[in-house]
């Protein structure tokens, strides 16, 4: 898909998460967002989801997303570098690329997703 996907997401941008709900059962990640010109909601659901990395800047151990201000949201065809986990008790060693980044205030959540779907308009991404 050309990158045109880009200045669509980018209007969120400096927006403000109010919710976001993790379905690994249905392979979706949806988040609740307001954009910085609205008062309500945006539904940005990412579907067929591999994987998804959180990495915390803070000292905070758990996940907390919701009121939170985003920063930034992108898309990279080629993704956003390769990550990978091991199960403790296997030797197998799962990699993925990312192919979405969200910059939070003191967080950042990269997510591997086939397709993504903003106000029920789909965007194919992954074949």
């Amino acid at each position: 898909m050309p990158n045109n996907l880009n200045p669509i997401i980018d209007s969120y941008a400096k927006g403000k998460i109010s919710a976001v709900h993790f379905n690994m059962d249905s392979e979706t990640i949806s988040i609740a967002i307001r954009d910085k010109n609205s008062t309500e909601n945006t539904e940005i659901v990412f579907e067929d989801v591999k994987a998804f990395y959180y990495i915390d800047h803070d000292t905070h151990s758990e996940l907390k997303l919701s009121d939170e201000a985003l920063n930034a949201i992108a898309y990279d065809d080629f993704g956003f570098g390769e990550f990978s986990a091991a199960a403790e008790d296997e030797d197998d060693l799962f990699v993925t690329i990312p192919n979405f980044a969200l910059n939070l205030e003191a967080s950042s959540l990269f997510i591997d997703a086939h397709k993504i779907r903003i106000n029920n308009q789909a965007y194919h991404v992954k074949f």
